[in-house]
């Protein structure tokens, strides 16, 4: 059984604009999707097995697999996730729909909407053989009840979630404290863990080095050349046909490509190097999966930096990026131009598209001057723009060994210092701008954050209940230190309000994030999963070709 994301939403027209992009020939969500990992990919020695060995490459350094433990932000490679652990509910973003897991099918509301009953499919058993249980499910969630900094999407709100409680041994029962339409959506951010190893642990600090999970694929080992996960021959919705899932680590996106092209790998997650792209598919052996997402590539702004904080100089850099150029130069136009007002057009008649072509955010580089000086800002003389002695000069970190990501940074740096706004850019690695962006330590950042599949999860990310003082880690993804007491009071009655009223809130937030301009907005970014059909057959298209409920379909030629 499969829930609608449109439908959740209210918001009818998201089949159809879901469709409609996948027409328009996005091919890439980013060309960088994470950093370098160590050394050239080998083969870890293997007995020849019937199902064979599927080898996915994927960039994978050193800092993304310091931890396995999914409550965990920073340390990790997402995706890994997915092949070994469950999810109440798993969210396909190729469909827009909400696919059971863990849970036995669809739950039910209560009459009043602030009940909702999951049944829990049993049959599941954890990787080391233990059962999978409901004091399983219920200890992960009040797991993140009680250390509030892993709880990043705020299930456990005020006007969320009351209480999470067993009914009988294969049933749990969501409370809430208000009318919460978006909850089961984001049931699928949240990974079960096992409560027998996790219970010894604490949870906001255990490094999971052996993970167990439920999932189609079994932890093997790791070393700097791959991840290797085994077939898990138990697997409750169906043992996949492959025996050995290889997670080949490449430096780059490059040498990734290249091993594609030459058939060393099968298939990405959704790195590649858009320059290859058109080489890559001349071979007929060679497929592109391209789909909507639910990233968006900003500049984001460290609103409590001095300076920073003048909604006039976040206003002259949002009006210094060219968006346009940006996703015809470094994306080869796979990407959507994104929405000031942040909310994702994948959300149809919920985002506000007449924000997106506005002139009154889009490049204007003569805008952007005439707003700082009518602030006050004069130039100094090396032509930077200063009040009160203090010049708009700032660091601005993005990802190293990023080509794609390095080369619209050197267009946005220079589109920046058009206006008269300088900047030191400084690359560190994937991991290390996550934690900047968690703990405040930065003024500007290039880098893309996603949201859970749902209009209210991504728009709050501008909450000020998201976010810390410089310092702290932030509860949520608010990494802009962005606070507003009328977002606040809009979302807040969103979260319980019926589909009419939840589109005019939404419509208000988006607006007025479009003029205050925490944040600079770069390009929304969907699924692009380059892979072969020569050595594998039985992709699964209606779901991200790679993702671990394909895999487990697919079979060896």
């Amino acid at each position: 059984m499969k829930y609608n994301a449109g439908k959740i939403a209210g918001n009818k027209a998201s089949r159809v604009l879901l469709a409609s992009a996948m027409l328009l020939g996005m091919l890439t969500a980013c060309s960088d999707p994470a950093p370098a990992g160590q050394g050239q990919p080998k083969a870890e020695t293997a007995a020849p097995t019937s199902g064979g060995i599927y080898h996915l490459g994927e960039t994978v350094n050193p800092e993304q697999v310091t931890n396995f433990n999914p409550f965990l932000a920073t340390g990790n490679w997402t995706p890994f996730f997915d092949y070994v652990f469950d999810s109440l509910y798993y969210f396909n973003p190729v469909k827009g729909a909400l696919m059971p897991r863990l849970a036995d099918g669809e739950g039910k509301w209560s009459n009043d909407n602030k009940t909702y009953t999951v049944k829990l499919n049993l049959k599941a058993k954890w990787h080391d053989g233990q059962p999978f249980t409901v004091d399983d499910v219920l200890y992960s969630f009040q797991t993140l009840k009680n250390n509030k900094v892993l709880d990043r999407y705020q299930l456990w709100g005020d006007n969320r979630l009351k209480d999470v409680t067993a009914q009988g041994t294969d049933t749990v029962v969501f409370t809430m404290n208000n009318q919460f339409p978006s909850l089961p959506f984001y049931l699928s951010t949240v990974y079960m863990v096992p409560k027998h190893l996790f219970e010894k642990e604490n949870a906001a600090e255990f490094l999971n080095k052996t993970p167990v999970g439920t999932g189609p694929f079994k932890f093997k080992s790791i070393n700097e050349s791959a991840i290797v996960l085994d077939r898990n021959a138990d697997y409750f919705l169906g043992a996949p046909s492959i025996d050995q899932l290889y997670v080949n680590r490449f430096n780059n996106s490059s040498t990734l490509t290249l091993a594609l092209e030459k058939g060393d790998v099968q298939g990405t997650t959704g790195t590649v190097a858009m320059p290859s792209v058109p080489k890559l598919l001349e071979n007929p052996v060679n497929k592109l999966q391209i789909y909507p997402g639910l990233s968006t590539y900003s500049v984001i702004m460290n609103n409590e930096k001095p300076l920073l904080s003048d909604p006039a100089v976040r206003k002259a850099i949002q009006l210094a990026l060219d968006r346009k150029s940006l996703i015809e130069k470094g994306e080869s136009n796979g990407v959507f131009p994104a929405n000031p007002g942040f909310l994702s057009s994948v959300f149809g008649d919920m985002t506000d598209k007449k924000l997106i072509d506005s002139a009154a955010y889009n490049y204007n580089l003569n805008e952007a001057v005439k707003g700082l000086e009518a602030a006050g800002y004069k130039k100094n003389a090396k032509g930077i723009y200063e009040k009160d002695g203090k010049p708009l000069s700032f660091t601005y970190h993005m990802a190293a060994n990023a080509p794609a990501q390095n080369k619209e940074g050197a267009m946005i740096t220079a589109w920046l210092k058009e206006v008269g706004i300088e900047t030191t850019t400084k690359l560190v690695t994937w991991p290390e701008l996550t934690k900047l962006l968690m703990a405040g330590d930065y003024e500007l950042l290039q880098n893309g954050i996603t949201t859970p599949p749902d209009p209210q999860a991504q728009l709050e990310f501008f909450h000020s209940k998201m976010t810390a003082p410089i310092g702290s880690n932030t509860p949520g993804l608010n990494y802009m230190r962005f606070r507003d007491a009328d977002v606040d009071k809009w979302l807040d009655e969103a979260s319980s309000a019926d589909s009419a009223k939840r589109k005019e809130l939404y419509q208000q937030v988006q607006q007025r994030i479009a003029d205050k301009a925490p944040i600079a907005v770069m390009y929304n970014v969907g699924g692009h999963i380059p892979y072969r059909v020569d050595q594998f057959t039985n992709y699964d298209e209606n779901l991200p070709v790679t993702s671990a409920l394909s895999l487990k379909q697919i079979k060896k030629k």
